[in-house]
């Protein structure tokens, strides 16, 4: 009865996509893929009564899944695959179409990069001379309120890709995209390092779900190549402030 059942789900699932399923059915029909001959129906509404949500399913670490009972480990590593590969495929998508020229396609790419993540994480994008895409390095992780990032990590990450210019991104998983104080005073540094070393920062991008803070377009950085010049002589040239002594 089981068999014929996940055949039915799967053959839903062929004609139609997802369409029409409910959330509960969606969690059965990956679960059929992770658990054999076991009716997984239960299994499905126990995960969604226990996290809430599909998103939050989705979204919880295999340690969490394995608390639900029922769900042992490879059926909560095949959970906890599905957005890091969807922020994977955003990015393979993207990453063709990924210049400094191409404002919209960077901002994309950079929220891509934070779908699920509840942790702050900081990323440093390095592009060459004509403004490509040279790679992405994770350069910090924190706690939901704060990310350490060392301007030696990405100034090492930079060298390493032999980038020309670079844009800085980290998340506020809570809260807003607003930048403390402390951002502020690690754009100011970083600015002044790369600078130096003939690196170019071009902006500083804060991500809070699908919004963003761009330091470039809060006029905190100069302006990039990417901004026509008419377009940047209306915009206000604010400089950042001092770093702040003592820190």
């Amino acid at each position: 009865m089981h068999e014929g059942h996940r055949e039915r789900i799967r053959q839903r699932f062929s004609e139609n996509g997802l369409t029409g399923f409910a959330d509960h059915e969606v969690l059965e029909l990956l679960l059929t893929y992770a658990i054999p001959r076991v009716d997984v129906n239960p299994l499905a509404h126990r995960l969604l009564e226990h996290f809430g949500s599909l998103s939050a399913v989705l979204e919880a670490a295999p340690e969490e899944l394995t608390q639900v009972e029922g769900i042992g480990p490879s059926a909560a590593s095949l959970i906890a695959l599905l957005l890091p590969l969807y922020r994977r495929y955003r990015q393979d998508n993207l990453k063709p179409r990924l210049t400094l020229n191409t404002y919209g396609t960077l901002t994309d790419y950079c929220k891509a990069m934070y779908v699920g993540v509840k942790e702050e994480q900081a990323y440093v994008l390095g592009f060459d001379a004509r403004l490509r895409l040279l790679g992405a390095k994770k350069v910090g992780t924190g706690s939901p309120e704060e990310v350490p990032v060392l301007p030696r990590r990405v100034v090492q990450a930079l060298i390493q890709c032999g980038a020309a210019g670079a844009v800085l991104m980290h998340n506020h998983p809570s809260g807003t995209c607003t930048p403390s104080q402390e951002d502020i005073d690690l754009t100011s540094e970083l600015f002044r390092v790369l600078s130096g070393m003939g690196i170019r920062l071009y902006d500083h991008i804060i991500v809070c779900g699908e919004e963003i803070f761009s330091f470039h377009k809060a006029g905190l950085l100069e302006p990039s190549f990417s901004e026509p010049a008419s377009l940047a002589a209306q915009r206000p040239q604010r400089k950042l402030p001092p770093r702040a002594s003592g820190k």
